[in-house]
C-alpha cells in the first residue's frame, strides 16, 4: 500500500513541478520575445527618424544594430509599404509598426519646411521580423533539458521521503499479521510522522476497545451459559427423582410446581439476554417515538402487577411533572419493570414509592423500597453483568444479575443514567434518568 501512495503522491508532486516549470519557462520566453521585439523596434524608430531628419545627429544604441535597417522616405506609389498602412500613419498623425511578410516596418509622419510653407512626410525603415525561434530557442533548448533533471531529481527524492514517511506503516501492517486473535495484548509501534503516529494510536485504542468487548463478550457467554445450565439441571433432576418411583399426587404436584419456579426463572433470563441483545445490537435508536413518563410508569406497574401481588408488595405512584420523552418503548418499559420486580423481591410486603419528575432536562423516574439496602461499597458493581449482592446470593436464588445492567444500558442509550443511593426510610433508592424532550416554544400573544 505505502509503494502505491508513495507513488502516487511523487507522481503528484512531479506533475505539479513540472506545470510549474512549463509556466515559468512560457513567461519567461514571453519576456524575452518580447524585449526582442521591443528592441527591433526602437532600431527601426530611429532609422526611421534619422531618414526623416538627416540634420538632427543620433547617437542610439539598440540591441538590433547589426540587423540590416533599411529606412527611405515614402513616395506615392511605393510598393514596399501597402496603401492602407499608409493611410493609418497619416491619419494616426505617430509611429506606426506593422508586419509585411517576413519584414517588420515602421511608418514615422513628420512635417516638412519648405518655400511655399509647411507640408507632411512619412519615413518608413524595415528589417526582418524577430521570429520565437531566433529570440527564445536557444532559452527553450537549455531551459527544458535543465526543467527535465530537475523533475527527475525531485521525483526522485519525493519516492524516497515518502516511502521512508510510510515505512511505519508497512512495519504496522506485518505487526497485524501478527495478530493472530484478541486478548494477546499486542500493540502496534507508535513511530513516524506525526500523521501516520496518530493512525498508530488510533488502531491501538481500537485495538483495545476490541479486545476489551472480546473479554466482555467471553465472560457474558460463559455467564450466561452458566445461568441457563443451573435452572435445566435443577429441572432434570427433579423430574429424573419423580420418574424413579411412583409418587403420589401431592408429590408430582410439588415437582411440578419447583419445575415450574425453574422454567419462569428461565423465561426471565431468556427475556433478559435478548433485551441486552437489542441493546448491544443498537436497537434502542431504532423504533423511537414520542413517550410520556408516566405512561411507561404505568405500563411498568401494570407488567409487574402479579409479581408485587405474590410478594405481598403495592406501588404507589407520584407525578409531580409528566415531561415527554424520545425513546424506545419497550425497552424503557422492561428497565422500568426490571426496577420494580428488584424492590419487591428484596422488600416483600412493602409499599413502594414510584416518583416521577424532571430536572435539567431530564426525566426521572425514583423507585424507593423499605428493604436492606445495598453498601455503598458493592453499588457499582450491582451494574456488572450476572452479579448480585452478597446479601441477595443468600437469601434469594431468583434474581439473575441482569435487571439493572439492563436498565443502565437502556438509561445510557437514552441519554440519562441509572444511579443507587439510600432510600429515606433506609432501603434502596434506584433513579432511571432519561433525556427529555424540550417543551415546544410558546409565541408570545398567541
Amino acid at each position: 500500500m505505502s509503494a502505491s501512495v508513495a507513488r502516487r503522491v511523487a507522481t503528484s508532486g512531479a506533475t505539479l513541478l513540472i506545470s510549474t516549470l512549463v509556466l515559468v519557462g512560457a513567461a519567461t520566453a514571453i519576456v524575452l520575445h518580447t524585449r526582442q521585439v521591443d528592441g527591433l523596434d526602437q532600431a527601426l524608430l530611429a532609422a526611421a527618424h534619422g531618414r526623416a531628419h538627416p540634420d538632427v545627429a543620433a547617437d542610439v544604441e539598440v540591441e538590433h544594430s547589426h540587423s540590416p535597417v533599411e529606412a527611405w522616405l515614402v513616395r506615392a506609389g511605393d510598393g514596399r509599404v501597402p496603401d492602407a498602412a499608409i493611410a493609418r500613419a497619416v491619419r494616426a498623425e505617430r509611429p506606426l509598426f506593422v508586419d509585411v511578410g517576413e519584414r517588420r516596418l515602421v511608418l514615422l509622419p513628420f512635417e516638412v519646411e519648405h518655400g511655399a510653407g509647411a507640408g507632411r512626410g512619412l519615413a518608413a525603415a524595415a528589417a526582418p521580423r524577430v521570429t520565437v525561434g531566433q529570440s527564445v530557442g536557444p532559452f527553450a533548448l537549455a531551459y527544458a533539458l535543465l526543467a527535465a533533471l530537475a523533475a527527475l531529481i525531485a521525483t526522485f527524492i519525493q519516492v524516497q521521503v515518502v516511502r521512508r514517511a510510510f515505512r511505519p506503516l508497512d512495519q504496522a501492517r506485518d505487526e497485524v499479521t501478527r495478530v493472530l486473535a484478541l486478548g494477546e495484548g499486542k500493540r502496534l509501534t507508535e513511530v513516524g510522522p506525526i500523521e501516520v503516529r496518530a493512525l498508530l494510536v488510533a488502531t491501538n485504542d481500537l485495538l483495545a476497545r476490541l479486545e476489551a468487548a472480546h473479554r466482555a463478550q467471553s465472560r457474558f457467554t460463559a455467564e450466561a451459559a452458566h445461568e441457563l445450565r443451573t435452572p435445566v439441571t435443577t429441572m432434570l433432576g427433579e423430574l429424573d427423582v419423580a420418574l424413579r418411583a411412583p409418587r403420589t399426587a401431592d408429590a408430582y404436584r410439588e415437582t411440578l410446581v419447583s419445575t415450574r419456579e425453574e422454567v419462569s426463572r428461565l423465561r426471565q433470563l431468556v427475556e433478559g439476554l435478548t433485551a441486552l441483545a437489542r441493546i448491544d445490537a443498537g436497537q434502542v435508536d431504532q423504533g423511537r417515538e414520542r413517550l410520556r413518563a408516566a405512561e411507561l410508569a404505568t405500563a411498568a406497574l401494570d407488567h409487574e402487577a402479579r409479581s408485587l401481588l405474590a410478594a405481598g408488595a403495592s406501588a404507589q405512584l407520584e407525578v409531580t411533572t409528566d415531561p415527554e420523552l424520545d425513546g424506545h418503548r419497550a425497552l424503557l418499559e422492561v428497565a422500568l419493570a426490571n426496577l420494580l420486580r428488584n424492590a419487591a423481591r428484596h422488600a416483600p410486603g412493602s409499599t413502594i414509592a414510584v416518583r416521577i419528575g424532571e430536572a435539567d432536562g431530564c426525566a426521572f423516574f425514583t423507585v424507593d423500597d423499605a428493604g436492606p439496602g445495598v453498601p455503598t461499597g458493592e453499588r457499582e458493581a450491582l451494574f456488572d453483568r450476572f452479579t448480585r449482592g452478597a446479601d441477595a446470593r443468600h437469601r434469594d436464588r431468583g434474581g439473575l444479575g441482569l435487571g439493572l445492567p439492563i436498565a443502565r444500558e437502556v438509561a445510557r442509550r437514552h441519554g440519562g443514567d441509572c444511579v443507587l443511593d439510600t432510600a429515606p426510610g433506609g432501603g434502596l433508592r434506584v433513579t432511571l434518568s432519561v433525556r427529555a424532550l424540550a417543551p415546544p416554544r410558546t409565541t408570545p400573544g398567541a
